[in-house]
């Protein structure tokens, strides 16, 4: 959504994809023939939708830098080891987009990790996207039980790991014990993540000004797209007439069964989160 309101710059499908050869496509005229072959390999493939939602996808569907970093067998959030290749991705985005628009990133594995990145990167500003913990880990278990039953298509072209997965049977089926039996252990881990990930909000975002942060909540951004998104343009200092409703379909979800059982065990480990952004159970 902040995306079109033309005033970011937005890392892409495209950017991704082909990441070794974007300042070659660009100097060669290359860049809207590449992005076409990207969207004839969609087509070719029915892939329409990201399949776990309605998201249009093309080779300008905005995208998570994470994929940068892990086809290159880097750690998934920005440190001293991939500084250097997130600097790189975006000082080629800015040469290619000859636009002095400031770059929109988007990585859920840097959610409990903006003071490092602050530090590296004291110009950045945040947008937080807070969740009912319970949904967070009820879509998550969705997610990989959908990809676990058939082959994602779309997560195929830009995830080394699923790849992996896919093209080796064993490990197929271990992932499949972990994440879609009757009770998945998988649960667990999916509840460690994002606990870790809040405690570290909770713990530290004391400690980044409130002119480089806004919080805003999942559920309220459903419910009132126009209201919550005139506050974060307003935060950034910027001005749109664009109408957001119709970006957002808010929908009743039924929470997993592994998670409705334990939604009262969640809400123990994670009450402080809860409390805090007026969460229950």
């Amino acid at each position: 959504m902040l995306n079109k309101t033309g005033h970011f710059t937005a890392l892409s499908l495209y950017h991704v994809l082909r990441f070794d050869r974007l300042l070659y496509n660009h100097y060669q005229g290359l860049t809207e023939k590449e992005k076409q072959l990207i969207n004839n390999s969609l087509k070719e493939k029915g892939i329409t939708t990201r399949k776990t939602d309605t998201i249009e996808v093309s080779a300008d569907y905005e995208h998570e830098y994470v994929y940068i970093f892990s086809q290159r067998n880097y750690p998934w959030h920005i440190t001293e080891k991939n500084k250097e290749v997130f600097e790189l991705l975006c000082k080629k985005i800015a040469v290619i987009s000859r636009s002095a628009n400031p770059l929109l990133l988007k990585n859920p594995y840097d959610y409990p990790n903006f003071l490092s990145i602050k530090k590296m990167y004291p110009q950045a500003k945040f947008i937080f996207i807070q969740r009912n913990p319970l949904d967070v880990i009820s879509s998550t278990m969705k997610l990989w039980k959908s990809r676990l039953t058939e082959k994602d298509e779309f997560i195929s072209l830009y995830s080394k790991e699923m790849n992996v997965m896919y093209q080796n049977p064993l490990l197929l089926f271990l992932y499949r014990v972990y994440y879609t039996l009757v009770f998945p252990p998988g649960v667990f881990e999916v509840l460690w993540r994002v606990k870790t990930g809040t405690d570290s909000y909770l713990k530290n975002i004391q400690y980044l000004s409130k002119d480089d942060y806004i919080s805003v909540r999942y559920e309220d951004l459903c419910e009132k797209p126009n209201a919550v998104m005139n506050t974060i343009l307003t935060f950034l200092g910027i001005s749109s007439q664009r109408d957001f409703s119709g970006y957002v379909k808010p929908r009743k979800l039924k929470l997993t069964p592994e998670v409705s059982f334990l939604k009262t065990f969640i809400f123990k480990k994670m009450k402080k989160y809860f409390t805090y952004f007026g969460y229950t159970i």
